[in-house]
């Protein structure tokens, strides 16, 4: 369903993540519990999740058994009770989820980058919500939720298996074909406007190693420049041959070193994740800035653009393999706009070249736009200042 926190006013935030929740506990015609009761029977199982820009419910079972999966699944869509007492209970569940999420310190460096990254879009947000808000929620704000976004105009059903497709056509149409066509709700995020500044921030909690997390503002995921994009945080962060690998981990100077380029609908984030000693945190910052120079300046080797497209490749693949997935993949590749935009990505990430890689990451890096966010020790290692930081990448 193409509604994720995105979607959510801020009177709303985590209202997405609430419904998900919600989403398998009842219907009219079967009460709470029912719905894992008759998947199981069937032999299978179901589960859900929820990001920036849709939420995902799936359903995995025998193949014979596809028309016990869909009925279930298409009444659970259509049909959710948003039981008022089931909420209540569930609503403690997601508050303890959203309580631990806190104590995640890589979690909460990487969501506080977003928010010193971008000002007004909805990215920025602490995306699962917070107690006193999650706590306020009636059965009247999900189902309002419920009702302006879950409709057929925003979800795509992909079903994946060893079944016959025009058997599985008409199941699906003869499941949905009751379902009243509407709009939904329009509530689009804020529109973000342009900047180039340097900025950072310095979080302090019960922690003993330092977390570090490094970000640019990326580009959408339509935009000709997220594949190349992809290549070169693999490059830079993705196995032990990545350019950051041996410049942090190799030579002791972090523990753990990553980098992506997530694009979920209509913006980007380019960033690298770190984590090291307290008082290491200048020298973790300076290598960085280092490689991402490095990769502007000369891009990648052959060698390093094939070792980061065979990973790339790897996950791509391992992403179709199980039916889940596959199911997954198609549904996200139509959300943007068609399925077969899962091939033109795969053809991208054969064919990208490394002027390609590089002239996309020159876009994207650059010193004067850079932002950080470092989560230190109540007593240990040093703040972190904007001036710092520019100087570092400059």
């Amino acid at each position: 369903v193409k509604a994720g926190f995105f979607d959510e006013p801020d009177a709303w935030m985590g209202i997405s993540h609430v419904l998900e929740h919600m989403f398998f506990k009842g219907t009219p015609s079967r009460g709470v519990g029912q719905i894992a009761r008759e998947t199981k029977s069937a032999g299978g199982y179901l589960n859900a999740s929820t990001t920036y820009d849709h939420t995902s419910y799936y359903v995995v079972l025998p193949a014979a058994r596809l028309a016990d999966g869909i009925a279930v699944q298409s009444d659970a869509l259509m049909h959710a009770a948003i039981d008022p007492a089931e909420l209540t209970r569930e609503l403690q569940v997601i508050i303890q989820e959203a309580k631990r999420k806190l104590d995640h310190p890589g979690a909460v460096t990487s969501e506080t980058l977003h928010e010193v990254m971008y000002d007004q879009h909805r990215i920025r947000r602490w995306r699962i919500g917070y107690e006193q808000q999650l706590a306020g929620f009636t059965r009247a704000d999900v189902h309002g939720y419920y009702a302006t976004r879950y409709v057929p105009s925003r979800t795509i059903v992909a079903i994946v298996g060893d079944v016959d497709e025009e058997d599985a056509l008409r199941l699906g149409r003869a499941a949905y074909r009751g379902w009243a066509p509407g709009q939904g709700a329009v509530d689009p995020s804020p529109l973000e406007p342009p900047r180039h500044e340097v900025r950072a921030r310095t979080l302090r909690g019960d922690v003993t190693q330092a977390e570090v997390a490094i970000g640019w503002r990326g580009v959408p995921a339509l935009d000709a420049r997220a594949i190349p994009l992809d290549l070169a945080a693999g490059v830079l962060g993705a196995g032990r041959g990545s350019w950051l690998y041996r410049a942090l981990r190799e030579s002791g100077l972090a523990t753990s070193v990553s980098a992506w380029h997530y694009s979920p609908t209509e913006l980007g984030v380019f960033s690298v994740g770190a984590d090291c000693d307290p008082d290491r945190v200048p020298q973790v910052l300076a290598a960085v800035a280092r490689e991402t120079r490095r990769m502007t300046d000369q891009g990648p080797s052959e060698a390093d653009l094939d070792r980061a497209r065979t990973l790339l490749l790897a996950r791509w693949s391992r992403g179709m393999e199980e039916m889940d997935g596959r199911a997954a993949s198609l549904a996200g590749a139509e959300a943007l706009g068609d399925y077969r935009l899962l091939d033109r990505d795969f053809s991208q990430l054969m064919s990208a070249t490394a002027r390609q890689v590089r002239d996309a990451a020159a876009s994207i890096l650059d010193p004067g736009a850079v932002s950080a966010v470092i989560f230190q020790p109540r007593e240990r290692g040093a703040d972190l200042t904007a001036a710092q930081l520019g100087a570092t990448f400059a």
